[in-house]
């Protein structure tokens, strides 16, 4: 009987292994890019007013009044990534509130952030005092109340940085036409730009006297 003599395991050659490490690294770094760049989302922010008092006497007195409006607002960001870390309204950071360019209000925003790709709200309070709203601002106040349609402006303004001679700067976050009691709005992303904003007075609630915002 022939003796069968088997033949040693076939190996392969050194340039296959080579090029399948190739190939795995290639594509664990393929990986890695599409996360990143799908993952690097800039929050959302967003913005609603809840309740407003001391807008009565506009439709109560007619032309004139003096106004010192109070206005709960809900401020809310929400983080659309895992590797950006947390997003954050930044400590000195002011909101407004404008109607038709006349500013109504303002207030202080406390330090708080969001991340994880979740969404963190923050309540906050906005006055004014004495506000004497010109006439075109007035009469269309007016007949907005009496159609149950006053949509006011929300900004939410945090400051310039300076390190040494750098400035870097502020953030200003643009909510239009926000109706009163409309949670909803904190589902529609207001506009975010960047500008030079200085750092708010210590007075936080406004006093408007003219038709231009203090």
């Amino acid at each position: 009987m022939a003796m069968q003599i088997e033949a040693p395991p076939e190996e392969l050659p050194w340039g296959c292994c080579v090029c399948a490490c190739v190939l795995i690294v290639s594509v664990v770094l393929f990986a890695g890019l599409m996360f990143f760049a799908i993952d690097d989302n800039d929050a959302l922010y967003s913005a609603a007013i809840d309740a407003v008092s001391g807008l009565d006497p506009v439709s109560e007195l007619g032309r004139g009044p003096t106004l010192d409006p109070t206005f709960d607002l809900t401020v809310r960001i929400r983080s659309r990534s895992w590797s950006r870390g947390d997003e954050c309204i930044e400590p000195g950071t002011a909101v407004e509130v404008t109607y038709r360019g006349v500013l109504l209000a303002s207030g202080p925003v406390e330090k708080f952030c969001s991340g994880g790709k979740k969404a963190k709200d923050q309540h906050v309070v906005a006055w004014g005092t004495g506000v004497r709203l010109p006439g075109f601002a007035l009469d269309a106040l007016v007949a907005d109340a009496q159609r149950g349609a006053e949509a006011f402006d929300v900004a939410v303004k945090m400051p310039s940085k300076h390190r040494g001679y750098v400035t870097v700067d502020g953030t200003l976050i643009s909510c239009k036409a926000r109706r009163v009691g409309d949670g909803a709005a904190l589902g529609t992303p207001c506009d975010v730009s960047s500008m030079d904003i200085p750092v708010p007075s210590p007075n936080t609630g406004k006093t408007q006297t003219t038709g231009g915002a203090n």
